[in-house]
């Protein structure tokens, strides 16, 4: 059976009560579970609360005849189990994403030093080197990145690639089939696999092995599979084995929730082939009781518009039917009513400070007004999310995140980033940018006074030379330089505190990395949470420094600036809470990413950055974060990469002789296609109000998103 269902129809409940209803019919023999597949973390815990609620009321004992999985989860579950049939040890360990990314920039940075033509041929003659040289390694991974998780996904190993490399003169491939051999190479020497090995390797398993197959089709007699809109190829293959036998397989989900399409192997025409095969039933969950009725109109326009009238032809399947319908009038969870004005469409002109600066303001009235009920704002990015985050709090406001790196940790590595920058780099400017940090880590934030932390900042700046100040001597001794300016012996007391800590950790940088990071965060925090924070931030630039051991303090310098930048994130430290519930924190607002906002909901939502960067739809004045702006002809490298291996799967003879350019205008259809899937999860957030809003960008030459545009001429229309 296959159901496509609409945000607020119940997805969770109603698989949840399936399985309960099935365990109490005593359908299960000895040793049989129903298996529950989910896309995340985040969902086990919520199907496993949900189905133990309906079984206890049962009289049933908990957790008792089902097992909640992710994809991932099930795989390892099946490979453990027999680990020879995937051909690894038993002790095998599964990298993390982060670890994984340290490899890959390692190997890149070495084919890299051999490859300077690679360079040469796609990057722009003229621009600004070291401007280029803070994001070209970043791109490089994501090219090696999504070249190897869609290998993967075909079947196709580095030696079947790398046979056949010879007849292709493009380095963009010979670069991507190195890094993908030796990426692979680095794994089996450390015994690892990845989350892409996990998933291909449980599919080897259950088709070397009928018997081991035959087992747990008999184990999982009935399958029920969650966000099937973001299933990819093999998931579905090992989930289609494993039903085989029993033909009891009910895949949920909507196909106008699929987000993930461009940065996994996700792809929702799985589900939407799958609901139109033959044998399948296929049914709807049209009605939703989330959304107040203007909410839901306007959502339900965003899908007529698209499939009627969007002026990109290529873009009118991007959603598809069925429509949001509200509940009945006596339903026990009725639609939240609508109040004068609950849907806004801010149409007015502004840059991306001034936006933030309207909804944050409007945030503040809000919540004053609004203490029992719930609030969000929802951007496109982690890391305008953490400006926002900022912003509210020099407003007085302390907000919840749910991001990919918390403040906190911002903070933390923000301040061990500029500390080692300064080390490798000693200037005036990365010595007053280390002591800004480290002055606010000392005192308390309300008492911090702004203007005396300028003035010391600007003390610093006037050292010179710097080696005074670093190393004094009876000769050249910093107090009587700046003993004229300075104000107050406190002042001299607290820039004398921090001259002797740094000239310490200086002296320190001859140890290992993470002794380095430990000697600095000993000297500056105390609370247990920080130090805490402080040695995982070790233990990760410690398996750096073994994993790329020709890094110095610049690359970990940058490491951690990403991390602080909310690019990437540690591991463990995350804010995405497994089981965040938007009840806990009524009164408050919560700042996110649209795509953690999918499966929650607010009375409140703010949808930020409305624009054709943002969210472009084909236009010609559209620009697309694939294309990097120093890459030649505007090419979309990544995409190019992936779309090779799909032509080689297909045994496509000019497979290594297309010119670049086809898979760069694909990429953008399926870039808009997802965005405008985005957006539509993004309105349906709200349940009693919602408010959107757009900014000119950087550049200040973003428009309005075109399709936010016409909602915005339909909310004028008065929702006709």
């Amino acid at each position: 059976m296959g159901v496509s269902a609409v945000p607020g129809s119940g997805k969770t409940f109603t698989l949840s009560y399936l399985a309960a209803n099935l365990i109490q019919k005593n359908v299960l023999q000895d040793n049989q579970e129903i298996l529950i597949v989910t896309l995340v973390n985040s969902a086990v815990g919520n199907f496993s609360k949900e189905i133990s609620k309906y079984t206890q009321a049962l009289g049933l004992p908990r957790n008792f005849g089902y097992r909640v999985r992710t994809l991932h989860g099930l795989s390892n579950d099946i490979v453990r189990e027999r680990p020879e049939l995937a051909g690894l040890p038993a002790d095998f360990r599964i990298l993390d994403e982060t670890e994984a990314n340290h490899i890959l920039l390692d190997k890149i940075e070495a084919w890299r030093r051999g490859h300077s033509d690679f360079e040469q041929q796609w990057i722009i003659e003229g621009v600004d080197p070291y401007r280029v040289s803070k994001d070209l390694p970043y791109l490089l991974v994501s090219i090696a990145g999504n070249f190897i998780s869609q290998a993967k996904d075909l079947g196709l190993t580095p030696q079947t690639i790398n046979d056949q490399m010879e007849r292709s003169d493009s380095l963009l491939l010979k670069m991507a089939a190195s890094i993908y051999s030796d990426y692979q190479l680095a794994l089996h020497m450390r015994g690892a696999v990845d989350f892409d090995d996990l998933i291909r390797l449980s599919l080897r398993c259950l088709e070397t092995d009928p018997e081991y197959l035959a087992r747990l089709q008999y184990r999982w007699p009935y399958i029920l599979e969650d966000e099937a809109q973001d299933s990819s190829r093999l998931q579905e293959m090992i989930l289609r084995r494993l039903s085989s036998k029993s033909g009891n397989w009910v895949r949920v989900g909507d196909p106008n929730q699929a987000i993930y399409e461009t940065f996994t192997t996700a792809d929702p025409k799985f589900l939407i082939n799958f609901l139109n095969e033959p044998d399948v039933i296929s049914k709807e969950l049209p009605n939703s009781g989330r959304s107040a009725r203007r909410i839901i109109a306007l959502a339900n326009h965003l899908i007529e518009w698209v499939q009627k009238d969007h002026p990109a032809e290529e873009l009118r399947n991007a959603l598809v039917r069925p429509l949001i319908q509200p509940t009945d009038p006596n339903d026990p969870k009725p639609n939240p009513a609508d109040s004068p004005n609950n849907v806004v469409i801010d149409t007015r002109k502004a840059d991306s400070e001034e936006e933030i600066n309207r909804v944050c303001n409007n945030v503040k009235n809000w919540l004053a007004d609004h203490k029992d009920e719930t609030a969000a704002i929802l951007v496109t990015s982690n890391e305008r999310g953490g400006t926002v985050a900022d912003k509210l709090r020099t407003m007085g406001i302390q907000p919840v995140e749910l991001l990919r790196v918390s403040r906190s940790t911002r903070k933390t590595a923000d301040f061990l980033s500029k500390c080692l920058k300064f080390f490798y780099r000693p200037t005036n400017r990365f010595l007053a940018d280390v002591f800004n940090l480290y002055y606010r880590f000392q005192i308390k934030e309300e008492e911090l006074d702004e203007a005396r932390m300028a003035m010391l900042s600007q003390l610093i700046l006037r050292l010179d030379p710097l080696e005074m100040y670093l190393s004094p001597t009876p000769v050249q001794d910093w107090r009587s330089h700046i003993q004229k300016t300075a104000s107050s012996d406190e002042i001299l007391v607290i820039l004398a505190q921090f001259q002797t800590r740094m000239e310490r950790w200086m002296q320190a940088t001859l140890l290992p990395i993470d002794q380095l990071i430990l000697t600095i965060s000993q000297d500056v925090f105390t609370e247990p949470a920080d130090l805490a924070l402080a040695q995982k931030v070790a233990a990760v630039l410690e398996r750096a420094s073994k994993n790329n051991p020709n890094w110095g303090l610049s690359e970990f310098s940058v490491e951690l600036d990403s991390i602080a930048k909310n690019q990437s994130k540690i591991s463990g430290f995350s804010d995405e809470d497994l089981g965040f519930d938007p009840e806990k924190y009524k009164g408050r607002v919560l700042v996110t990413t649209i795509h953690k906002a999918k499966g929650l909901e607010w009375d409140r939502v703010y949808l930020l950055s409305a624009n054709n960067y943002d969210f472009p739809s084909l236009q010609s004045n559209d620009r697309y974060t694939s294309e990097k702006w120093y890459i030649r002809d505007q090419i979309n490298l990544p995409a190019e990469a992936v779309a090779f291996l799909q032509r080689f799967a297909d045994g496509d003879p000019l497979a290594f002789f297309s010119p670049p350019g086809s898979a760069t205008l694909e990429a953008r259809r399926k870039y808009c296609a997802e965005r405008l899937r985005l957006l539509f999860v993004g309105i349906t957030r709200a349940k009693k109000e919602l408010a959107i809003t757009w900014n000119n960008g950087r550049q200040g030459d973003q428009i309005i998103a075109l399709p936010v545009a016409e909602l915005a001429n339909f909310v004028n229309r008065g929702f006709k």
